[in-house]
């Protein structure tokens, strides 16, 4: 279980005439996600699944890490990863998003700090109805790099992973997870 947030300007005319309630919580967008990853001996796969709350817009995403630099004892690990993003829920919007990581961490006991440094791409297109009955396309198709940094915390079944994401807008992150 994750959750992203992500601050909002609530009184941006962007904002009061885009959305009808507001559903920020201290003017951020928290957005709940549902994330399962299975580790293979090359690569770990990642699917995930996320709704805005008040809304019928959800993300499903994925997420392909693979590691260049397997790290050791007194090696940190160097990997990358591949993601993907589409948005459903809107009539009138469209957006997918595709990106790449490179991410170096190195685990001190139970703690393991990293950063990654990437560049995602956004596809966008927006409907506008107007009252002649024709509607107004906007496309955009964007590039941003991104730069993360975070911590997880392994304990022994439960791991929590906290982070802060700075690509057009921060964000940021918290996942609670259980495995082994």
């Amino acid at each position: 279980m994750a959750g992203t947030a992500i601050p909002v300007d609530t009184n941006a005319t962007y904002w009061t005439r885009a959305t009808g309630t507001d559903f920020t919580v201290s003017d951020h967008v928290v957005v709940p996600r549902l994330v399962a990853s299975k580790g293979f001996s090359v690569a770990t796969i990642s699917g995930s699944y996320a709704k805005v709350p008040d809304s019928d817009i959800k993300v499903w995403g994925g997420s392909l890490d693979v590691p260049i630099i397997s790290g050791g004892l007194l090696s940190p690990t160097l990997a990358v990863r591949g993601s993907y993003s589409v948005l459903k829920g809107s009539e009138n919007y469209d957006l997918k998003t595709y990106g790449v990581e490179l991410f170096l961490s190195k685990g001190f006991g139970p703690l393991t700090p990293y950063a990654a440094v990437g560049r995602a791409r956004s596809d966008a297109e927006g409907r506008i109805p107007l009252t002649n009955g024709t509607t107004l396309t906007l496309a955009d198709q964007h590039d941003t790099n991104r730069y993360t940094v975070g911590v997880k915390l392994s304990m022994l079944l439960p791991k929590l992973v906290v982070e802060a994401t700075q690509a057009e807008e921060r964000s940021y992150a918290a996942k609670v997870s259980f495995g082994f």
